[in-house]
């Protein structure tokens, strides 16, 4: 017991003899934190500050680019506006001198000669006119024919190419609302290139008449579209060298 009690004693006596902490390295480290707090909270306020401004310059850009962008729009609307008067007017313009030029019967002409001729298909066809090619470079403006009954008619432009006739361009569909002569513009004019054949596709029989003998015009039952390749020798009429009252009028290149 006496031993336990002389531990206790010397255990109690140590413990008081330790040295109390160091106020001012407390108070001093205390001081350091609350400065860095001080400099954290201005930084926080002046990034709130700067927060705020920038708010406001994000909401003013905002406002120009809407202002901007109302005045481009409002220039874009004008702008189409009158591009759309200006191709209206030369289009206009274009359409008076074509019809002028085929009234006056100055443009030039590829095709048969245009009259009332003894035989009329029994169905609709496809002609393909290899008497009359395409003699110089240049552009076709429209059809002309001497129609039997009225119907409808495409033009088609085919390049050859190897031992193909290929279709690079068709006509929209062309109404034929009275019988006897007719010049007809395209809707759109379409270039054409030396050695090009043209062909005629009747919607309805009888369209246009022919005459056998003095041509070589040949035929297929069916109609053919844009890229379609035709070969010479699926073309019928080789031996009865139809001559049809049908053409095209442009203006060719003489050179």
């Amino acid at each position: 017991m006496l031993r336990i009690l002389l531990l206790l004693l010397c255990t109690i006596t140590l413990w008081g003899c330790q040295a109390p902490p160091d106020i001012k390295t407390l108070q001093d480290q205390n001081s350091a934190l609350q400065q860095q707090l001080d400099q954290a909270n201005g930084q926080i306020s002046q990034l709130e500050v700067d927060r705020v401004l920038l708010k406001q310059d994000v909401a003013e850009l905002n406002r120009v680019a809407t202002v901007l962008g109302g005045e481009k729009s409002s220039r874009v609307e004008e702008s189409t506006k009158l591009r759309g008067q200006v191709r209206q007017f030369v289009q206009s313009q274009i359409d008076s001198l074509k019809q002028f030029l085929l009234a006056s019967n100055l443009l030039d002409y590829i095709g048969g000669e245009l009259f009332e001729r003894s035989n009329v298909d029994a169905g609709p066809m496809l002609v393909v006119d290899l008497f009359n090619s395409i003699p110089f470079n240049g552009t076709l403006t429209g059809v002309g024919g001497y129609f039997h009954n009225l119907g409808v008619i495409s033009v088609k432009v085919l390049r050859p190419i190897d031992d193909k006739l290929v279709v690079v361009w068709a006509s929209r569909p062309i109404t034929i609302s009275e019988p006897g002569l007719q010049r007809l513009n395209f809707s759109v004019s379409v270039g054409v290139e030396k050695g090009d054949y043209l062909g005629y596709y009747f919607s309805q029989p009888g369209l246009v008449s022919f005459d056998t003998g003095s041509g070589d015009s040949r035929y297929l039952d069916e109609d053919v579209t844009v890229g379609t390749s035709i070969k010479r020798s699926s073309l019928r009429g080789e031996n009865s060298q139809r001559a049809y009252s049908v053409g095209v009028f442009g203006l060719l290149n003489s050179s």
